[in-house]
């Protein structure tokens, strides 16, 4: 009777979890850890420099940013001001900031983010000599299970929970 039982509990959990494991994709190929970067994220580190700055100095990369896309603006010294990581060329459009000398900001855009012209900075104030270092990063979507796969992993779940508590029975019997 304990065998014929057992082995009903492993067809069931087979039974149910073959088609929902194949409906939830989880034996689809591999995906790219990362997303593809924008022409605005892969040159942004071109607008890295040394250098005098002033009041109004700005530069960017034109151009569409993707969403996931994390720009990085670090200014040091010894130079001083205030910044800011810009949307357009007159500094209108604030992503992120300001910041004073020495700092970073960085912004991350999303899909609540109002494109512009691209992404670069804008110095409010400034005098002297600083060292300003761009970079972006294109982050990946976080993988996550759908609806039929957390209807699969529930009844994993359930499953085991009953075969351990018939595995249990079955040993206090004996």
């Amino acid at each position: 009777m304990k065998s014929v039982r057992s082995k009903l509990i492993v067809s069931a959990i087979v039974a149910v979890l073959t088609p929902l494991c194949a409906f939830a994709n989880w034996n689809a190929a591999p995906k790219p850890s990362a997303t593809t970067a924008s022409t605005v994220c892969t040159n942004f580190s071109g607008i890295s420099f040394t250098g005098a700055v002033a009041p109004g100095a700005t530069n960017g990369m034109v151009g569409t940013p993707q969403v996931g896309e994390i720009y990085t603006i670090t200014v040091s010294g010894p130079g001083t001001g205030s910044f800011r990581i810009v949307g357009d060329a007159a500094g209108a459009l604030t992503y992120a900031g300001p910041a004073s000398v020495p700092g970073a900001l960085s912004y991350a855009i999303t899909a609540s983010t109002t494109l512009s012209q691209g992404v670069g900075y804008y110095f409010d104030s400034g005098s002297g000599t600083v060292t300003l270092t761009a970079a972006c990063v294109a982050t990946a979507a976080t993988p996550a299970l759908g609806a039929w796969g957390i209807v699969g992993l529930a009844s994993l779940l359930a499953l085991l929970g009953l075969g351990f508590g018939q595995y249990k029975r079955s040993k206090e019997s004996t």
